[in-house]
């Protein structure tokens, strides 16, 4: 934090110095028609020493009033003040000026360029202000963004609240089925259920996870289904997980309960389900073979494509009426 603190410093004095430079050449252009009208180094520095401090003191002022002193929603209104206090502040810079200089060189007067001081308060003040709008629009942004995600993910997790305990459901009438038949097929099937809820719990806050995780969690889900769907539901991996990507959690598992969920799956209808791996992106794709008894959905894949927006990607589905496939960008 200091050193950010500092670095923000060094940039405000770099934009200061600069702008001296700059305003100093057009000031001596416009008023003396030469942008060096110096006798020599000396004299060049000895103007120097006479006009940066003012300048840099208005700058500070202005920088104190737009930044500190001002506070108001209302931009209109908080320009208006800004101007009427730097008017001010410039004046008092300027008595100082006179003061000093008197001082300097024992009650030596000195007159004051008003319209050229004005001038260059007036170009200082818009140049802050600039920077505090664009700053405070920068942050506006960023905190409608962070409103907008957690609002997001706060509904995601009310799906997955709804999705888990149904599965759930599913999943132990299977296993009470499973229990009298196959001892050794029941180990396996809870494990493989506990490996789940595991991931579910650590991962229920999470906004984004590794992909290697989310397989890691998929492969879990895939043995579940596979002893509760036999060999009527096949589902392949293709390609290999890139390092260093991420997933919003849970992803895959909803496009795969999408699909149990509203196609039919038997021994006559058998499914199959594709899982591409790319590099900057998965697709999960699958015939289409609706459900007489679908019930009204979508809202899980509206969810996915807003939180990944919110990531700056695109999630995307594509329907030609016979296979289904979403498209999962990498983030």
């Amino acid at each position: 934090m200091k050193h950010c603190k500092i670095f923000i410093w060094l940039r405000w004095t770099l934009a200061v110095v600069l702008y001296y430079a700059w305003f100093q050449t057009f000031y001596n252009a416009v008023r003396f028609g030469n942008v060096f009208p110096y006798t020599d180094l000396y004299d060049m520095f000895e103007g120097i020493a006479y006009n940066f401090p003012p300048i840099l003191l208005v700058f500070l002022l202005n920088l104190l009033i737009v930044f500190r002193l001002i506070r108001i929603s209302n931009l209109t209104l908080k320009i208006v003040i800004d101007f009427a206090m730097s008017m001010v502040a410039v004046s008092v810079v300027n008595g100082l000026y006179v003061a000093v200089y008197g001082i300097i060189h024992k009650g030596t007067g000195i007159n004051i360029d008003w319209a050229g001081s004005i001038l260059n308060d007036i170009i200082i003040l818009m140049g802050i202000e600039l920077v505090y709008y664009f700053k405070n629009l920068v942050r506006s942004r960023e905190e409608t963004e962070d409103a907008r995600r957690k609002a997001l993910q706060y509904r995601y997790d009310s799906l997955k609240a709804q999705v888990n305990p149904h599965f759930l459901f599913n999943s132990l009438n299977l296993l009470h089925s499973l229990v009298s038949i196959d001892q050794a097929q029941s180990k396996s099937f809870i494990y493989s259920l506990a490996s789940m809820y595991r991931y579910i719990l650590a991962k229920h806050n999470i906004d984004r996870v590794d992909v290697k995780e989310e397989f890691e969690f998929l492969s879990s889900y895939i043995s579940v289904l596979d002893m509760r769907y036999s060999d009527k539901l096949k589902i392949s991996i293709i390609g290999d997980l890139p390092e260093g990507r991420q997933l919003v959690p849970f992803t895959l598992q909803l496009l795969i309960e999408n699909v149990t969920k509203h196609n039919i799956i038997s021994a006559k209808k058998p499914m199959n389900i594709n899982i591409h791996v790319k590099e900057t992106e998965i697709t999960v794709s699958n015939p289409i073979n609706l459900s007489h008894t679908v019930v009204p959905g979508g809202f899980g894949l509206e969810y996915l494509k807003e939180l990944y927006s919110a990531y700056g990607q695109t999630f995307h589905i594509d329907n030609d009426g016979e296979t289904f496939t979403a498209y999962v960008p990498l983030l």
